[in-house]
């Protein structure tokens, strides 16, 4: 895990700041280098998952909290992003490698793509998100994904 999204560390910062509302939300937020959109509770460490585009090389980095059976830093995966209930044939492939957070005991996936037309659709026409990984799948709802999105879309076109 070479990079660590500014994002995910941002918002994990805030760790001592009570959350104003315990549910996860999708946030969109421009910054320094580029643009971040991330699956998290407002105002807390609790992070599901995070993409954050880097203007000028148009990567986007992808972070998923996820705990696999048999973790062990280091290891390596596919996460498969796709929604569930329509265009079931679309979907986006993410080479991830695994690491145990030092600060949470929490183990995170990295991994880097670049915004492709399947991605977008699965990041901006709603319905839930399936997140298949090390042999598990992960719901996410998108719900409200859209204008949280718009920064990211514009950064990583």
């Amino acid at each position: 895990m070479k990079r660590t999204s500014f994002a995910f560390l941002f918002l994990a910062a805030a760790a001592g700041v009570p959350a104003i509302a315990d549910e996860f939300k999708w946030i969109g937020q421009i910054t320094e280098d580029g643009s971040a959109l991330s699956y998290a509770i407002p105002q807390s460490d609790a992070i599901k998952l995070d993409f954050h585009c880097e203007r000028k090389t148009r990567n986007i980095v992808v972070n998923f909290e996820h705990e696999p059976k048999n973790a062990k830093d280091g290891m390596q995966v596919m996460m498969r992003l796709s929604v569930r209930g329509r265009d079931t044939g679309i979907s986006a492939d993410i080479p991830a490698t695994g690491r145990r957070s030092e600060l949470d005991d929490k183990f995170i996936f990295q991994g880097n793509i670049r915004m492709s037309p399947q991605l977008r659709r699965i990041l901006s026409e709603g319905g839930t998100l399936l997140v298949a990984i090390a042999g598990q799948t992960e719901e996410i709802p998108l719900k409200g994904i859209a204008g949280a999105g718009r920064q990211l879309f514009a950064s990583c076109p």
